[in-house]
């Protein structure tokens, strides 16, 4: 496989920090080209060091003497079945319906006016940085827009105290419209929240949500890092509720994450609740970006084979993996 590896370093921009963990806006990725019988298919490896990713350099290092991680596993398994779906001239979205998504927003008033007029219904934030400040904003923007469903991304950033106090400050009308709080507590707690959590609003886990013990409500699955059939039949046996998202990536790696969303939805219709697959808007624009249309709740795929972008991933400089 060594040898029919090609990579392309990229640089995104976010427009502001994505989570607490992290206050950078500067993202480094490689997107991934595998030469699969003769054609070309694309993944991506976007990682998240604040959360527990191996860095870029180290992934790259580790895949070209032909060690995995995670991300790079999936990677090289979204090349593979894009580079088929190429071979055939069809695209990996035909006959799929993806299911519709929140909007993933930063703490920014604009944000939330251009979500509500792209048809967004519901919203996940992230919080955990400064909480009082936060619960003000939400407080604010739950004022403007009384019709929104909130969902709160801790990423494990508070513990049990800390989220309690954010989720008073919030007020008894706010958190009647939260959805779920996503890895509210520190990491060591996690594994065994409750499905149920403080003034019983449901909770969802993420990173850990292959090995959570507990009677969680909703599991968030990231294509990028979770093979989702696992989690899907044992949320199907448990009447649990699925999220998909992004991993906040390269508009290849979202599309690989829409797509898998799609095969989930068409298999497992009553457990996919909305998903998080729009999040080309928190980045700067560029082709790739564009390609994938204005933000709104449907995701509309690039057009071409594959997973799309067949003349921006052809024109670009592609070097073997070494």
């Amino acid at each position: 496989m060594k040898n029919k590896l090609s990579i392309h370093q990229y640089v995104m921009r976010s427009r502001g920090s994505l989570n607490a963990k992290s206050v950078r806006c500067v993202h480094r990725g490689a997107l991934v080209r595998v030469d699969d019988e003769g054609g070309f298919g694309y993944g991506c490896i976007h990682p998240w060091p604040e959360l527990g990713d191996e860095d870029l350099d180290q992934i790259l290092t580790m895949l070209a003497v032909g060690e995995h991680t995670a991300l790079s596993t999936r990677a090289l398994q979204c090349a593979q079945a894009d580079a088929a779906a190429r071979r055939r001239g069809v695209s990996l979205f035909d006959g799929l319906t993806v299911p519709r998504s929140h909007a993933t927003l930063m703490m920014d008033e604009a944000g939330f006016q251009a979500a509500v007029e792209a048809g967004f219904t519901a919203v996940k934030v992230k919080v955990g940085r400064n909480p009082a400040l936060e619960a003000e904003f939400i407080r604010g923007q739950a004022r403007r827009f009384p019709e929104l469903l909130w969902r709160l991304d801790f990423n494990g950033s508070l513990d049990a105290a800390a989220v309690e106090s954010l989720l008073a400050d919030l007020g008894e009308q706010v958190r009647d419209k939260i959805d779920f709080l996503e890895d509210a507590f520190l990491p060591n707690i996690t594994p065994w929240i409750n499905a149920l959590g403080p003034y019983d609003i449901p909770m969802a886990v993420d990173r850990e949500v292959e090995d959570a013990c507990g009677g969680y409500g909703v599991a968030v699955i990231k294509p990028a890092v979770n093979e989702l059939e696992p989690i899907l039949e044992r949320a199907s046996d448990e009447g649990k509720r699925v999220v998909i998202t992004s991993y906040m990536d390269h508009p290849v790696g979202q599309s690989f994450a829409a797509w898998e969303a799609a095969k989930a939805y068409q298999s497992f219709p009553d457990v996919v609740d909305t998903c998080g697959l729009i999040t080309h808007g928190l980045f700067e624009p560029d082709e790739f970006t564009v390609a994938l249309g204005e933000p709104g709740p449907d995701f509309n795929p690039s057009c071409g084979t594959g997973l799309g972008f067949d003349e921006l991933l052809e024109s670009l400089p592609w070097k073997p993996l070494s």
